[in-house]
C-alpha cells in the first residue's frame, strides 16, 4: 500500500474521531486541547479543518485513561445502538446520580478551560470581532477612496510615458499600503489598551 495513502488515513478531524471512538465532540476537543498545550499531539490544517494524528491521539488517550470519561463513553455508545439490537447480557446501568455527577464534573472542567482561554486572550466575543471588522473595513475603504484623489498625479505622470506612470503608480500603492498598515496597528494598539483597562476594573 502507498505510504502516502497510509499517512493520510492517520489524520482525522475532531468530528471524525468522535464518531469513530463513540464519544462526544466536546470530549475529543477537551483531550486534544490538553495534549496540544503539553506539546504532545501533532496536528495540521486541511483548508479550514483541523486534523489530528489519530495514532498519537489514541496512544495519549490510553496513557491518560479517565474512568469517569470511560463511563460516559460507554453511555454514548450504548445510546448510539438501535433499541432493537440490545445485547442479551448488558452490563449494569450506572445510577442516574453517578452519571449526572460525572456530566457535571466534565461540564465544570470544560467551562474552566473556556474561561482560562478567554483570560489568555485566545477567545474573543463575537460582538468585538464584528465591531473591529467594521472599523478596519472603514479605515481601508477611506484609504482606497483617497487614491481616487490622486488621478491628477497619475495623469501628469502618464505624460512622461509608461515607465513614469508605472513608478508613480507603485509609489501611490506603496504609500496607501503603508497608511493602511499604520491604521491597523493603531486599531490593534487601541484594542490592547481597552483590554488592559477592562482587566484593571
Amino acid at each position: 500500500m502507498d505510504t502516502k495513502v497510509e499517512d493520510e488515513e492517520d489524520w482525522a478531524s475532531l468530528s471524525d474521531i468522535a464518531r469513530l471512538r463513540g464519544i462526544t465532540p466536546q470530549a475529543v476537543w477537551k483531550r486534544v486541547r490538553s495534549f496540544e498545550l503539553r506539546g504532545q499531539l501533532p496536528t495540521r490544517r486541511r483548508g479550514r479543518a483541523k486534523l489530528i494524528h489519530l495514532p498519537s491521539f489514541d496512544a495519549l488517550a490510553a496513557a491518560t485513561h479517565d474512568p469517569a470519561q470511560e463511563l460516559r463513553n460507554r453511555n454514548v455508545r450504548r445510546r448510539a445502538r438501535s433499541p432493537t439490537s440490545l445485547p442479551i447480557e448488558s452490563p449494569p446501568e450506572p445510577s442516574k446520580f453517578n452519571d449526572a455527577a460525572a456530566r457535571e464534573k466534565n461540564a465544570k472542567a470544560e467551562l474552566a478551560e473556556i474561561q482560562l482561554a478567554q483570560k489568555r486572550g485566545e477567545l474573543v466575543p463575537v460582538r468585538e470581532i464584528e465591531a473591529a471588522t467594521i472599523e478596519a473595513g472603514t479605515k481601508i475603504t477611506q484609504r482606497l477612496n483617497a487614491m481616487k484623489a490622486q488621478t491628477g498625479r497619475l495623469y501628469a505622470a502618464a505624460k512622461g510615458g509608461e515607465e513614469a506612470l508605472h513608478i508613480e503608480l507603485l509609489a501611490l500603492v506603496d504609500a496607501t499600503i503603508a497608511a493602511i498598515g499604520e491604521e491597523m496597528m493603531q486599531l490593534a494598539a487601541n484594542g490592547n489598551v481597552a483590554d488592559e483597562a477592562t482587566k484593571t476594573h
